[in-house]
């Protein structure tokens, strides 16, 4: 809820910690719309691809439906 509701307001939203460093997390923050995720060092690498992969998925769903 607090990021759609940051959404809706023009208010960037960002976690950061073990919540986004864990994988099942990170993408179901990127699909509830999150705009920042700062995870801890061991996790970056996993996590920046688990984000860019979960975008990728999104952007061909959005185009899809279109």
């Amino acid at each position: 809820r607090a990021i759609k509701k940051c959404k809706r307001n023009g208010i960037q939203s960002s976690i950061c910690g073990q919540a986004a460093s864990n994988p099942e997390m990170a993408t179901k923050l990127v699909r509830f719309g999150i705009d920042s995720i700062s995870a801890n060092i061991d996790a970056v690498g996993k996590i920046r691809k688990i984000v860019s992969d979960e975008e990728k998925r999104l952007m061909l769903e959005a185009a899809r439906s279109n």
